[in-house]
Formats: structure tokens, sequence, C-alpha cells
């Protein structure tokens, strides 16, 4: 009996021992498992909204979003996190099923490269390929990319959990408000109906998701921008590039059986983050450009508080 005792208390102490163990060895591997979270903003701009009479939303539900994380200072993918989706669901951005993301077990520095709208099939180092032909959704075609370093120092553990994502727009946005001149009036047959055309503009390219570079700018055709107030305002996004031709750029306005044209000057260019706005006001005889405004792409001030959290946080 004493023999048995003695067993007992032995494999107890062991049965001790080996689950302060295993609580220890969990206490150090908790950490290594640390969830990211991101701060998504967009630099004093919102997201494009494809309904609505101004652009107020910063995302729409369905948004999806891809972000890689690569070697601090590297193009290198960490730990096979490549080209994870996210998607936003009215309040966040939570990962599909299988692309949650954690800092490298090693605790080495890491930072982030994210764009939108998500492709599936993205790499990072190969280039993205982008169309603004069809503008029926504005939103599917309003690129965004940022890259978060940290200032240069990159993230791990000890910088926390919180990683901010301030995204840019990589094209540009033209506004157009048509105002009837002389001759013309609102209620004129096929001035609500009008067809609006924008010629003259390039509308493929690619972008290098690397560095947020767009270039390659081909295939010109001709653009039907998207009706926000039909027979008022018209709205298209376009690749970033300058024209050096006058005539280059043309808007036409087709109202019943005329067409009316106004014909940009020489040097007419869009740059990356703008949005160009053109009062034309369209005369019987003719079409007067009254005037042209140039701004940051922004309807409204910086959204806080969006975030891209794990799923069930």
């Amino acid at each position: 009996m004493k023999g048995t005792n003695m067993k007992t208390k032995l494999l107890t102490a062991l049965a001790l021992s080996v689950g302060l163990f295993m609580s220890c060895n969990k206490d150090r591997d908790e950490p290594e498992k640390q969830v990211i979270h991101f701060d998504a903003h967009i630099n004093q701009q919102v997201a494009t909204s494809t309904t609505g009479g101004s652009l107020v939303t910063n995302w729409e539900n369905s948004d999806k979003i891809g972000i890689f994380m690569v070697n601090q200072g590297t193009s290198t993918i960490t730990e096979g996190h490549s080209n994870r989706s996210y998607t936003y669901d009215g309040t966040s951005f939570k990962p599909d099923t299988g692309n949650e993301m954690f800092y490298p077990v090693s605790d080495a520095r890491v930072d982030f490269v994210a764009y939108y709208p998500h492709s599936a099939g993205a790499v990072l180092g190969t280039a993205l390929a982008i169309s603004v032909a069809n503008q029926t959704d504005l939103g599917a075609i309003d690129y965004l990319w940022v890259k978060a370093t940290n200032g240069t120092t990159g993230f791990n553990k000890s910088t926390g959990p919180n990683v901010p994502l301030n995204f840019d727009h990589k094209l540009c946005k033209i506004v157009i408000n048509t105002l009837p001149g002389a001759g013309l009036t609102t209620s004129t047959t096929g001035w609500s109906t009008m067809a609006v055309t924008i010629k003259g503009l390039n509308t493929t390219a690619v972008m290098d998701l690397f560095s947020g570079v767009v270039s390659g700018n081909a295939a010109p055709v001709d653009i039907s921008p998207f009706a926000r107030t039909a027979g008022a305002k018209y709205e298209a996004i376009v690749l970033p590039e300058t024209f050096a031709a006058a005539g280059a750029v043309q808007f036409t306005f087709a109202i019943g059986s005329e067409t009316y044209t106004w014909s940009s000057p020489a040097n007419e260019a869009f740059a990356a983050g703008l949005e160009y706005t053109y009062d034309i006001t369209i005369n019987r005889v003719g079409v007067t450009l009254a005037t042209v405004s140039i701004k940051d792409w922004v309807a409204a001030p910086d959204k806080t508080g969006i975030k891209l959290n794990s799923w069930g946080e």
C-alpha cells in the first residue's frame, strides 16, 4: 500500500508539472498569434458611391480590399500573407474565411500594402490591369492604394495590433454640370435624356501594386459618364494623363436630333486624386465653358473609425 501511495503521489506531481509546462507554453504561444486589426481611411477623401446625390459614403456593403504583408523595407511576402481579402459588411471590414492576418512568429518587422477593389488573381510584383471603359458602377473602378510602413520602421507585436491604412485615389474624377443657355431650356425635347460622351481618353492601364504607380495608358474609347442627375450632372473616373494637343479631349451632348461639342484647350491634364468640375452651358448655337474647377477628390470630411477587424473580434 505504501508503494502504491508513493506511485500515486509521483504521478500526481508529474501531471501537475506537465499542466504547468503546457500552461506556460500556451502563454508564450498566444502573443505570437496576435490578430492584426486595420484602421482604414481615405486621405481627406471619400470612396465613390454609385447611389445618392453626393459622394458621402466611405464604403458600401460587399466592398472588398486586398492586403499583402511584406518583410519590412522589401517586397518579399511574409509567411504567406499574400492578397488577403477583407469584405465590408456595413459596419467594418472582416477577413474572408482563412484570410486572417497575424504578426510573424519571429516578431520580425513588416510593412503592409493594400488596394481596392480586390482582385482574386493579384500578385505583388505583377501589374494589375485597370479598365475605366465601363462607367455604370463607379465604385468598381475607383482604384485605391496604400503602403503602410510606420514611418519606414515597420510593424511588429511591439507596435501594437492596430495598423492604419490611409488610402489614396490612384485615378481622377471628371464632373460635368450641364446648364441650358440661349435657345434651350430644361424642358427642351431630349434635354433630360441627353446622351453625354467623353472622347479621346485612354481607358486601360496597369497599376504596380508594390509602388502604386499607374502607367501604360492605352485603348482610347468613347466613355459614357455616369448620370448622377439626368440632364444636370455627369461623372466619370478616368486615368491620369496629359493631352498636349488642343481638341484632344471632347465632351459631346446629343439632345434630340442635335449634337453639341466642347473641345479641350492645349495641355489639358488630369492628375491622380483630383476632381475636375466643368460647368458647361449648352446654347442652341454652341457650347460655352463657364468655369473649370480643380480640387482634391473631396466630398466630405475624412471619415474615421472604419476598422478592418478579424472575424468575431
